[in-house]
């Protein structure tokens, strides 16, 4: 399920890997008919949804037009279908907080069956800053796993986001687990001036499969990976709790870092003086 599909690129995705993992007939057909449930607010966006689905072979597209908070599109979806998966890339608030990207993480998740996973890509911002949501979200939820994501994955938007992965319908602290925490910020791939992030040197498919194996296994590896006990209270991501792997610093990461400092410095106190200059014009 995905509550705000676009032009169903979660769906599409999705119907593709489980046909791969499909054996029978039977349940390729159930997966085309029944396995695949999506919400769109905008006409256009909806339609867009709803011819990729058809061209890429789903057979009855769940696709519903309207809001993801409309009470009547809700409970058809929990009557209709019991959704154990949750995929979802909510629109980002840019401070509206009416529409805060985790007032759609609440609602995908309370619309999984009990047990269900839901994924989100959210602002960065969700897992560190404080919110009254954070706390209800882990009432009624448990928080699996949360991955930071690359600077510029979004290039060229600058929002910086991390995955979040949730058990639906079991309060976190019933299911009283520590938190796994992936610090994947170097995924391969190379900005270039025409075709945006490019995956120049094939690296993606080795670092995914690592990655992907680690999340599994909930390994932990410094520099890349801890596991922690949070409340809603705490930050979100690895980088509050990963332990520093000091053997990959090289001395070039360590000048580029005093270089960068000092030039801030720089820059602050030319800024001051700036000031000072103003005020004694005045």
């Amino acid at each position: 399920m995905d509550t705000c599909a676009g032009t169903a690129g979660f769906l599409v995705s999705t119907m593709h890997q489980m046909m791969k993992q499909a054996v029978t007939q039977v349940e390729k057909e159930r997966i085309k008919k029944r396995g695949l449930i999506g919400i769109e607010n905008q006409p256009s966006m909806y339609a867009l949804a709803a011819s990729n689905m058809i061209l890429r072979g789903d057979g009855k597209a769940n696709l519903y037009q309207g809001s993801c908070f409309t009470p009547a599109i809700i409970d058809e979806i929990k009557e209709q279908f019991e959704c154990d998966v949750g995929l979802l890339n909510p629109p980002y608030s840019q401070g509206d907080a009416a529409l805060h990207e985790l007032v759609f993480v609440k609602q995908m998740l309370d619309c999984l069956a009990k047990g269900g996973i839901g994924i989100t890509i959210v602002p960065m911002s969700c897992a560190i800053s404080p919110h009254p949501l954070r706390e209800e979200l882990m009432r009624y939820h448990t928080l699996e796993a949360v991955m930071s994501m690359p600077d510029d994955l979004f290039y060229p938007v600058g929002v910086v986001t991390c995955i979040m992965v949730w058990m639906a319908g079991i309060s976190h602290s019933i299911s009283d687990k520590k938190t796994w925490f992936g610090y994947w910020k170097k995924d391969g791939f190379v900005k270039t001036k025409h075709n945006g992030r490019v995956d120049l040197n094939h690296q993606w498919e080795n670092i995914r499969n690592r990655w992907v194996e680690m999340f599994r296994n909930r390994e932990v590896h410094a520099g890349e990976s801890v596991m922690q006990k949070v409340t809603h209270k705490d930050e979100w991501c690895a980088e509050a709790y990963m332990e520093t792997d000091y053997s990959k610093i090289s001395q070039a990461d360590f000048e580029t870092v005093v270089r960068n400092y000092a030039i801030f410095k720089l820059l602050g106190a030319q800024s001051i003086d700036a000031k000072e200059l103003e005020a004694s014009d005045d």
